[in-house]
């Protein structure tokens, strides 16, 4: 594991970031005592939940009645109402 100092860190922030996400962890140092560490982040995850999402019963009810100019005002006491 490397390790570095705070002020190699400002002065090559851009160097070390980049070194952290390509190998292993970089540990910073303070007048040589180890206070933080520098890891990469987990991998994103390349699939769009948006695209995935299932839809709950309630609400893709309310969809379909308001799909073609439905009043939602109307739609949302009659549901309160119980109607």
């Amino acid at each position: 594991m490397t390790a570095i100092s705070i002020h190699e860190l400002h002065a090559n922030t851009d160097l070390w970031v980049r070194k952290a996400t390509e190998q292993e962890p970089i540990v910073l140092t303070d007048q040589g005592r180890a206070v933080a560490q520098i890891v990469p982040l987990p991998a994103a995850n390349a699939e769009n939940p948006f695209l995935t999402r299932k839809l709950l019963p309630g609400f893709a009810e309310l969809q379909a009645k308001l799909s073609g100019g439905t009043d939602s005002t109307r739609i949302v006491s009659e549901m309160r109402d119980g109607r």
